[in-house]
Order: C-alpha cells, then structure tokens, then sequence
C-alpha cells in the first residue's frame, strides 16, 4: 500500500499532542493504581499509553480519518475564518450550557453525580487535558476516523460513488447520528468507574448529554471542517468550567 504524504504529514503534526495526552493520563493511572492496590509497573503502563494515544489515537487513526474524509468529500483544510470561529465557538457554550445542565436536570436524582459537583475541586491541568484528548483526540477518533468511515461504508453498500452519484446527504446524517451513540456509549466505563455501577439513569444522562453534543460537534465537522469542531469540542470544556465555578458551585 502507498503511503499517502499529506496524510502522513497530517497525522504527525497530532502525536505531540496525543504523547502529551498519554503521559498525563498515564501518571494519573499510576496513582489509582497504587490507591486501589494493584501493583503494575509504571514504565509499562506508560508505554502501553503512548502506543495506544500518542499512536494509534493520534497517528494511526488520524492518518486513515484523513483519507476516508478525503473520500467522503468531507476534509476541508485547516484554514480558520472568523465567522465560523464565531460559530464553533457560538457551538461551544450551547454545548457548555447543556452539560451545565445536568447539575439541576439529573444531579438532584443521581446521589453518585451530586457528590461529584461537590467534590470537585478546580484544577487547570485536568481542564487543560479534557481540552487537548476531549477536544482534538476524542474528534480525531470519532469524527474525523469513525464518522468519516460509517459514510464511507454507505457509499460502499448502496454503491453511490461507483454509479457516479452523489453521496447523498442522508449518509452523512446517519453516521452522525451513528457516531454520536458512539460517543455517548464511549462515555459509559468511565462513567462506571466514577460512579461504581451503571442505573438507566445514567445510561440516559450519557446519551441526553454526551449524545447530544457529539451530533453538534459531528455537524460542525461535516459543514465546516474539522478543526472547527475541534474549537467547539474544547471550548466546551473551557466554558463548562467557566459557568460550574462561577454560577453554580
């Protein structure tokens, strides 16, 4: 198979910031790690995380999420205007709003996440990596890779592209439909980690919340580009806490 340049370019430019992203998250696991007893080598852990967000997270996907974008006529390149800022960033506190949400729509319900809301001490480095994996990994993986692949397995079974048509714009609302289940599911061990089991409650508070912004992001990405939903998605982290820790807690 022949590499492609741009894709292998393109792909590159990420891995700084998918290693940045594995190291933290590895040293994090580390110290759950020896809170929970369990005993594993750090070096190892470390190395199972670059291999598995410095590479394959932002390497390998970003570089395969490149070319089926390419193919499914949604790649735009990564120029920023300053009306579509505007409107990522317009996507972003609605996105923020609707997670704020959930402190008076499911906190009061979900003893588990109340607790939360009032265990949560500030910390800008915590924020600073939801705003790198959540807001550039989380869409290389699921928008640009996932959603760009669904699309393309559309055309390859009702044959659009090889009868020289159009791919019809129902595909792209179909993966993106897909591919925000995807994030909302994606969402559920976490959630069960921080919380001990999963409730329907919970299940439904994911999809209501995790399913709803990834539609947003996943709509930014097919009209705008990529990048743009890379904005909204980590300006959403961003204004989430700007709004929990001025208005609310």
């Amino acid at each position: 198979m022949k590499l492609h340049p741009k894709a292998i370019r393109f792909a590159l430019a990420f891995f700084p910031i998918g290693l940045v992203c594995a190291l933290y998250l590895s040293l994090s696991n580390i110290n759950a790690l020896k809170q929970a007893g369990m005993d594993m080598a750090p070096w190892l852990l470390i190395l199972l995380s670059i291999v598995q967000i410095g590479v394959v997270y932002s390497v390998i996907l970003a570089y395969f999420g490149y070319l089926l974008s390419e193919r499914v006529h949604v790649y735009k390149p990564f120029h920023f205007e300053k009306h579509d800022i505007i409107v990522a960033l317009t996507v972003g506190l609605v996105c923020a709003v609707i997670m704020a949400s959930d402190y008076y729509v499911f906190a009061p319900y979900i003893p588990q996440v109340q607790q939360a809301y009032e265990n949560a001490p500030f910390n800008p480095v915590s924020l600073l990596f939801a705003m790198l994996y959540g807001g550039i990994l989380e869409e290389i993986m699921l928008r640009l890779f996932f959603l760009s692949l669904l699309v393309f397995i559309l055309d390859l079974l009702f044959r659009r592209t090889k009868r020289n048509l159009p791919i019809t714009p129902i595909f792209y609302v179909t993966a993106n439909i897909l591919a925000a289940a995807f994030f909302a599911l994606g969402h559920l061990p976490a959630t069960k980690a921080a919380f001990g089991s999963l409730t329907g409650l919970l299940i439904l508070r994911s999809f209501v919340l995790n399913g709803v912004l990834g539609y947003l992001f996943g709509m930014l990405y097919i009209k705008k580009g990529l990048h743009y939903a890379m904005v909204a998605h980590a300006s959403t982290h961003l204004f989430n806490q700007v709004i929990l820790y001025l208005l609310i807690l």
